[in-house]
């Protein structure tokens, strides 16, 4: 593979995404152009809070296509991880999408962001404005594998709200935020 060529829809709960800083341009999709092995791609948004009260954000990716491309693809952000958005504050974001040397067999590939507010300090299963050991293994081990209907189901381990606690809840809740405290 020489070159990547990417497009990312942009999902978003309780937030706006805008190309501008004055927010008049909203952010549907992210024209990544043309990704080379071992390169990195930044893109710079606006993120507002829209929410009736102070939020957290969260950055996860979901619908990987080819599903090995995310073996390759790292997104990451400048978003410093426990930090809280007032209601109407905007921040200037930027996205970063590092592609290994190493990838190989893609040469295109596509994937959705999604961008969340949360009013609690995500991974904070016990709400004591930090993600510890005791929110992991108190109280996220002995909830993971399950959904829904399951005795041993947890809806405050649910962090994606998606019926069940799984490895997208420790990727996108608990790795980032990990030994962090609500600032």
């Amino acid at each position: 593979m020489n070159r990547t060529i990417s497009v990312s829809a942009v999902e978003t709960k309780g937030i706006g995404v805008y190309w501008d800083r004055d927010c008049n341009n909203d952010v549907y999709s992210i024209p990544w152009g043309t990704l080379s092995p071992g390169s990195v791609k930044d893109i710079t948004v606006y993120i507002r809070n829209e929410e009736e009260q102070p939020i957290y954000l969260i950055l996860s990716t979901k619908n990987w296509t080819p599903p090995e491309a995310l073996k390759y693809l790292n997104l990451g952000w400048n978003y410093t991880p426990g930090r809280q958005m007032n209601l109407g504050e905007t921040l200037q974001i930027t996205l970063t999408l590092s592609v290994s040397r190493y990838i190989r067999g893609i040469s295109s590939f596509s994937f959705d962001i999604l961008i969340a507010g949360s009013d609690s300090f995500p991974g904070d299963v016990d709400k004591d404005g930090d993600c510890d050991a005791d929110d992991v293994f108190s109280y996220f081990a002995s909830a993971y594998g399950s959904k829904i209907g399951d005795p041993n189901y947890n809806p405050n381990c649910d962090f994606d709200e998606d019926g069940d606690v799984d490895s997208d809840d420790v990727f996108a809740y608990i790795a980032p935020y990990y030994g962090k405290k609500a600032q």
